[in-house]
């Protein structure tokens, strides 16, 4: 075969009408007679409803509908938690607050009217009658005796907790030489995509099926939740999604405006659109990161790792949606890395607050976990007087350890390190940033009075879960090749990708194949994007699928050329018999014979199309190295990171320039999370990151240029050998900088112990430090 565009670092096929503003976002989605709806939101952070009046509403012009959660039905449907460990105690958002309002931004009624502001301002005409409540808003507060609570089923707050071990820890730690203990603490912050959340509902009046466009990660889910909720049948029910924004995992999430528009729909027989605002986005939108790690760990006086012992508290929100302990689960089973630790134990203690709901942020639990063990290996090194480079290099699982099964399985899959080379990885990623000479330009640094250090970052990454991902290839009678897939990208470039791959398969030009995401009209089956799952579950499907196509199509070649399949060659998008180049069919010759009514074998079915499941619980790990340079400035504690070095192993490599796009982009959500973002909330609950003037981003300058170096140990676990890799800049990047931070100014006598580090919070520790700031 000629065709070998499998790691080709080809332009994305998505770019040029995107570049041309030809894309179409839920917000592009017109429909004659197009209704907007808007969302009452409560202002407090607990209270009781004691009542809530929409009659000044009715009869308002321009006003179609109003209504509550008591216009839902006796039982108002619950959204679902899709995880639910033998502690969990449910506590199930309804699209509206029933009884008592638990965050601020929760909703209470919905207006529907014929345009966005005359719907928000008939929300001043309902009336609402609240009794306050004491809210709480700081996990560890939360779960300790006499702190208000939030569900009656749970009244020491805990949602749930989750315990997952290996090994003898009591031994371990009995034995131990040394046992060093930390609170490490990360902050809430979440994914902030240009594009906020969107929906649209409309019923066709012809077939009765509700067709919904969706800014969402994964329609098929949606779909079958909707459909739940609403108590109808799934194939009554059509979920699209046109182009998004971007979503980084917290669009892969049911949220009370998912199932209220289309509901909306429904009542008043016509199409309605909500475009979240970005307050709304900020007061509502999935909540991440924020864990509390009680962490300690067994060593031998040489640095081995005997055992690793830790309690982490997720701050879960007021409510656990489908996701809501994902990311304490996650964290959970990701503690020990990629290092050899015999003993382990993690209890995770899912905590409910008066905040908004939290769920998956791109890495979904590895960042936070990552941070306590890299943070904590810092630590460790300062105190043993070694060196921290060697104390992680001696404690790396080495090839001939993999596969290492840690015994934990966690929500999502069993943690099974499948493959790569992690003492390769590390020693280029300390080649590649100069570790050995980092010691003597620190040095003099600091004879200069500048404050530099350089952070290390090891991480590992859960990627391509199950439990299965659909796609379907078909060469239609012209020769045209099109993929329908059950993925749901947001930007990634997996339409190119795809195409690639199947241009390998079919000996087409890539940039010839159509390739459809996202329609649950289209493909009965599928689970979208989220989890680096892509290339790993979509792509897998699509070689499946295009595999079956191209066999198929040899078969049928060799009929019309009246030669043995075997003897037949596939160059270029045609099928010749070997040594005779001049007998030979096209694509478009062999798709027209398949149609019906086409030369076919006897017995052959017509068309030339595949649809194909790849079914697995298996997960691949991807992993990563992580080097940052930051220099901190004295006088103000503000820090601007340098030099940026990564060693990533995925696997095969599909396509290079989309991947080195991903790291990039993950690694200045990384560096967010670690120096500006976070979500605070005032004591009473009232949130005070509510725009982008209290809510700091890193913009363009801010992110130093990324230096990319790659392995490529393929996994056993995919004809493609591919390890997903689209969240590993977000888990190394948070914890990269955050140690060049801390080797920056631990010397001065401080521990950093939390993030985000901003310049005040940095400028407090030089301050303790006795330092001049």
């Amino acid at each position: 075969m000629g065709v070998k565009m499998v790691g080709a670092s080809v332009n994305r096929l998505e770019d040029p009408r995107l570049l041309r503003g030809e894309a179409a976002y839920v917000d592009d989605i017109r429909f004659p007679q197009l209704l907007h709806m808007a969302v009452l939101r409560s202002p407090h952070a607990h209270a009781r409803l004691l009542s809530v009046d929409v009659s000044a509403v009715r009869g308002t012009p321009g006003v179609l509908d109003v209504f509550t959660a008591a216009d839902l039905g006796p039982e108002p449907p619950g959204i679902p938690a899709f995880y639910a460990p033998d502690s969990f105690r449910p506590a199930p958002q309804y699209p509206l607050a029933t009884d008592t309002v638990r965050y601020v931004g929760e909703g209470i009624a919905v207006v529907v009217a014929e345009s966005r502001h005359l719907a928000e301002d008939a929300l001043e005409l309902i009336e609402v009658e609240y009794e306050a409540l004491e809210a709480v808003v700081d996990a560890y507060a939360a779960i300790q005796p006499g702190a208000p609570t939030l569900h009656e089923n749970a009244p020491d707050n805990v949602a749930a907790t989750i315990v997952y071990e290996n090994g003898d820890v009591e031994a371990a730690f009995a034995s131990a030489d040394r046992v060093i203990r930390e609170r490490l603490d990360m902050q809430r912050y979440t994914g902030i995509p240009m594009e906020t959340r969107g929906v649209v509902g409309h019923r066709d009046p012809v077939t009765g099926e509700m067709t919904v466009w969706d800014s969402t990660q994964w329609p098929h889910t949606v779909r079958t939740v909707l459909a739940g909720m609403l108590g109808v049948p799934a194939r009554s029910i059509r979920v699209v999604i046109p182009d998004i924004g971007g979503g980084f995992g917290i669009k892969a999430d049911f949220y009370p405006e998912d199932f209220l528009v289309p509901f909306a729909a429904g009542r008043v027989g016509r199409p309605v659109k909500w475009i979240e605002d970005r307050n709304e986005h900020f007061l509502t939108i999935a909540h991440s990161r924020e864990q509390i790690h009680e962490v300690e760990i067994a060593l031998r006086n040489d640095g081995t790792i005997l055992g690793l012992r830790a309690r982490h508290i997720t701050d879960c929100g007021a409510y656990q949606r489908p996701l809501g302990l994902v990311n304490a689960s996650l964290a959970g089973t990701s503690l020990a890395g990629i290092y050899r630790v015999p003993a382990y134990r993690v209890e995770a203690v899912c905590a409910s607050t008066n905040k908004a709901p939290a769920s998956a942020y791109r890495g979904a639990g590895a960042p936070e976990a990552t941070f306590a063990r890299e943070r904590l290996l810092d630590i460790v090194a300062r105190e043993l007087g070694m060196d921290r480079a060697e104390l992680r290099r001696m404690n790396l699982l080495t090839p001939e350890e993999l596969p290492y099964d840690t015994g934990l399985v966690s929500l999502e899959a069993a943690v099974v390190l499948d493959s790569g080379n992690f003492p390769a990885a590390f020693e280029k990623a300390l080649d590649m940033a100069d570790y050995a000479g980092f010691a003597a330009r620190q040095q003099a640094a600091r004879e200069e009075g500048r404050l530099i250090g350089l952070g290390i970052c090891v991480y590992h990454q859960l990627s391509g879960t199950g439990p299965f991902e659909g796609g379907s290839v078909r060469v239609d009678a012209t020769g045209e090749v099109t993929i329908n897939s059950g993925a749901a990208p947001q930007g990634q470039g997996t339409g190119t990708m795809l195409a690639q791959i199947a241009a390998d398969e079919l000996q087409v030009p890539h940039d010839s194949i159509k390739v459809v995401f996202g329609d649950t009209g289209r493909l009965a089956h599928g689970m979208g994007t989220y989890a680096s799952r892509n290339a790993v579950m979509a792509g897998t499907s699509v070689v499946m699928a295009a595999t079956k196509v191209r066999e198929k199509a040899r078969e049928l070649a060799a009929h019309l050329l009246e030669a043995d399949p075997d003897d037949l060659v596939l160059d270029e998008g045609t099928f010749s018999v070997k040594g005779v180049p001049a007998s030979s069919v096209t694509w478009a010759q062999v798709a027209a014979a398949a149609s019906p009514g086409g030369n076919r074998p006897e017995g052959m079915e017509p068309d030339l199309e595949s649809v194909q499941y790849f079914e697995t619980m298996k997960a691949p790990y991807s992993y990563g190295i992580h080097i940052a340079e930051a220099e901190v400035d004295p006088d103000t504690g503000v820090t601007a990171v340098t030099r940026y070095v990564v060693v990533n192993d995925a696997g095969t490599i599909i396509n290079p320039r989309n991947a080195e796009g991903q790291i990039v982009g993950g690694v200045a959500q990384g560096l967010g999370g670690a120096l500006l973002e976070e979500l605070v909330y005032a004591p009473d609950g009232q949130p005070q990151s509510t725009s982008f003037m209290d809510y700091l981003m890193p913009g363009s300058l801010d992110i130093p240029n990324v230096e990319i170096g790659h392995l490529e140990t393929k996994s056993p676990l995919n004809p493609l050998g591919v390890k997903g890799m689209g969240e590993g800049g977000a888990i190394g990047g948070h914890t990269a900088v955050a140690n060049a931070v801390a080797d920056a100014i631990e010397h001065l006598g401080v521990t950093v112990t939390r993030t985000p580090l901003k310049p005040a919070t940095v400028w407090g520790l030089l301050q303790a430090a006795g330092t001049t700031a």
